[in-house]
């Protein structure tokens, strides 16, 4: 009696255990991808890629009507290293990036010529639920720490 006991509860336990693996799987599934990050932690190389922002009426017009940003990049970067970067680095979705080579522009002073060097630009659109604010505030007070006014006379 026992050993009919013993194989109902193994039969009952095997009609369940396929039932609770396909549920548990899939909400596994679901926790992982609820749980995973957007953006991996940014590294060195995402630092040598972006140079600096540059900051023109035309970019300023960017930002505030296309939510994008334009950055000095290294000449070697291809987009989607760009858009990595951006991403780990600012924690933000990007839409797009589109790159482009400036020339380099021929510069005098007095009799003396000389050259501006070469470089690449990127204009990168971020998602429309990324505000731009925080970069732009995170950007100022650096500029107010590194250049900080006195008033003292």
């Amino acid at each position: 009696m026992a050993e009919e006991i013993k194989k109902a509860e193994a039969e009952v336990a095997a009609e369940e255990a396929p039932k609770k693996k396909r549920a548990s799987k899939k909400a596994v599934k679901e926790e992982v991808k609820e749980e995973a990050p957007i953006t991996r932690a940014p590294i060195i190389k995402d630092f040598s890629i972006l140079k600096h922002i540059i900051a023109t009426e035309e970019t300023q017009r960017l930002q505030t009507e296309e939510n994008a940003i334009v950055f000095a990049v290294a000449k070697s970067a291809t987009k989607l290293e760009i858009k990595a970067a951006v991403q780990a680095i600012f924690n933000a979705k990007v839409k797009s990036v589109n790159t482009m080579n400036v020339p380099a522009k021929r510069r005098r002073v007095g009799r003396y010529s000389g050259f501006l060097p070469s470089y690449k630009k990127a204009i990168v659109r971020f998602d429309s639920s990324f505000d731009l604010g925080k970069i732009a505030s995170a950007v100022a007070t650096e500029e107010m720490q590194a250049n900080p006014e006195t008033d003292e006379k």
